[in-house]
C-alpha cells in the first residue's frame, strides 16, 4: 500500500512537471498573474451552491430507502460538509465517501451497506446524468479533428463507456443478484454472515427506486442541476483566465473530470487530471497555458467548499440522534 502510494505522488508530480515543461512555466505563471479574483471568487460562491444541492439529493436518496424514521437536512449537511473537511486534510486510508458512510450511519442511523448503497448512487447518478448530457451535446460539439475543434474522440468513447456500464452493471444487480450471493455463501462462520448480509443490504438499496417504488426524475433532476452549477464554476474560472469556450464545452468538461477522478494518478487533485483537463481544453482550441492554468485553478474550487467542513467539525454539529437509533433503521 506503501509503495503504491509513493508510486501515485512520483506520478502526479511528473505529470505535472512534463505538463509545465511542455507548456513554459514562464507563459503559464503570466496566465495565473493575471487571473481575474472577482470571477474566481463567483466560482467559489457557484461551488458552494453545489455543495448544497449534492448534500439535498443525498438526502433524496437516504429518505427513499427509508434508512431513519427522520432525517434532517441540516444534520445531513453537516455530515457531507465534515467528511469533505476531514478527507481534505487529515490523512487516511479511508476516502471521503467512505467517512460520509460512517458519519452518516452514526448520526442518523441505518446500516453502513445501505449508507454505502446511497454514496455509491449518488455519485453513479451524477456521472451517468454527465456522460449522458454529454453525448447529447455531440452533435452540436462535433469532435475534434487535425483541421476542427470539438470534442476529443476518446471523451466521447468513455462516455459511451460510462452510460453503457451504467446500464449494464444496474441490470445485473436486478435480475443476476441471487447468483452472487450464492457464491458468497462458501463464506463460513460468523463473518461470513456478517458480509453476506452488508452485501445483500447494498445490492438491495442500489435498486431503490425498484424496491421502494420512488421516483427517480426528482434524484435525476437536482442531480442534472449539479452539472450544471459545477460547470457554471468551471466555465467562470476559465474566464477568470481569460479562457472562452461554447457553453456545450462546459457541461461536457464536468463529466470529463469525473471520469478522469477515478484514475489514480491524482494527489489531491493535482497530477494526471490537469493532463486530462488540457488534452480536453485543446480539443476546443485552447491555447495550452490558459488550459494549463485553468486545470491548476480548478481544484482549488472544491478544495474551498471541502475547507468549509471545518465549520461543523468545530461547532460539533455531527452527532448521534438517539431517537432515530432507538426507533431503528427501517431498511
Amino acid at each position: 500500500m506503501k509503495s503504491f502510494k509513493l508510486l501515485r505522488v512520483l506520478a502526479a508530480l511528473a505529470l505535472l512537471g512534463w505538463l509545465i515543461n511542455r507548456v513554459g512555466h514562464t507563459d503559464l505563471l503570466e496566465r495565473l498573474r493575471d487571473a481575474r479574483v472577482e470571477l474566481l471568487l463567483l466560482a467559489l460562491v457557484i461551488i458552494v451552491l453545489d455543495g448544497l444541492l449534492r448534500a439535498f439529493n443525498w438526502r433524496q436518496l437516504i429518505v427513499a430507502m427509508r434508512l431513519a424514521p427522520r432525517v434532517p437536512y441540516g444534520k445531513l449537511l453537516a455530515c457531507f460538509l465534515s467528511s469533505s473537511f476531514l478527507g481534505q486534510v487529515v490523512p487516511s486510508t479511508a476516502g471521503t465517501d467512505a467517512l460520509r458512510v460512517l458519519s452518516a450511519a452514526r448520526a442518523i442511523g441505518g446500516s453502513l451497506g445501505a449508507h454505502a448503497a446511497a454514496i455509491v448512487l449518488l455519485n453513479a447518478i451524477s456521472l451517468f446524468a454527465g456522460c449522458l448530457i454529454g453525448l447529447a451535446c455531440l452533435p452540436f460539439l462535433g469532435i475534434a479533428q487535425e483541421d476542427t475543434t470539438g470534442l476529443r474522440p476518446a471523451v466521447a468513447l468513455l462516455f459511451c463507456a460510462a452510460v453503457l456500464g451504467a446500464i449494464s452493471v444496474y441490470l445485473v444487480v436486478k435480475y443476476q443478484r441471487g447468483f452472487a450471493l450464492r457464491l458468497l455463501r462458501r463464506l463460513r462462520g460468523r463473518k461470513g454472515f456478517k458480509i453476506r448480509r452488508g452485501l445483500r443490504r447494498f445490492m438491495g438499496n442500489l435498486l431503490v427506486f425498484d424496491r421502494y417504488a420512488t421516483r427517480a426524475l426528482p434524484v435525476f433532476g437536482v442531480a442534472c442541476l449539479t452539472l450544471l452549477t459545477r460547470s457554471a464554476a468551471f466555465a467562470f474560472a476559465g474566464a477568470a483566465v481569460h479562457l472562452q469556450l461554447p457553453v456545450l464545452a462546459w457541461l461536457t468538461l464536468t463529466p470529463s473530470i469525473m471520469l478522469s477522478g477515478l484514475v489514480p494518478y491524482s494527489v489531491a487533485g493535482y497530477g494526471g487530471d490537469q493532463a486530462a483537463s488540457v488534452y480536453f481544453l485543446t480539443g476546443f482550441g485552447a491555447l495550452p497555458a490558459k488550459a494549463l492554468a485553468l486545470a491548476l485553478l480548478m481544484p482549488l474550487v472544491p478544495m474551498f467548499f471541502n475547507l468549509l467542513g471545518a465549520i461543523p467539525v468545530l461547532l460539533g454539529k455531527v452527532e448521534r440522534d438517539p431517537d432515530n437509533h432507538r426507533e431503528g433503521s427501517l431498511s
